[in-house]
């Protein structure tokens, strides 16, 4: 890889290789992140509509339509993370 000199100030102008796969892998684990997160949503979101069609539960039905509308919010940045 070629590598271009700027001449004010003697530096390369082009990244690391090791720069460039830390970008690569963090992106990498945020889209697998956020796939698994609606994942988990999707999961939730079928609990609570089973609970309230079959007529089981019914706050425990919309505790599982809550928490699917926070999970999917956390995973599309819609809400402040989980994590601090």
């Amino acid at each position: 890889m070629a590598e271009k000199m700027d001449t004010d100030t003697g530096l390369t102008s082009e990244p690391s290789d090791e720069t460039e796969y830390a970008v690569v892998r963090d992106a990498i684990f945020d889209a697998v992140g956020t796939v698994a997160l609606l994942g988990f949503a999707l999961v939730f979101l079928f609990v609570g509509v089973r609970g309230f069609v079959v007529g089981s539960s019914l706050p425990l039905s919309a505790a599982f339509v809550a928490a699917s509308l926070l999970v999917a919010g956390a995973a599309l940045d819609l809400v402040p993370p989980f994590r601090g």
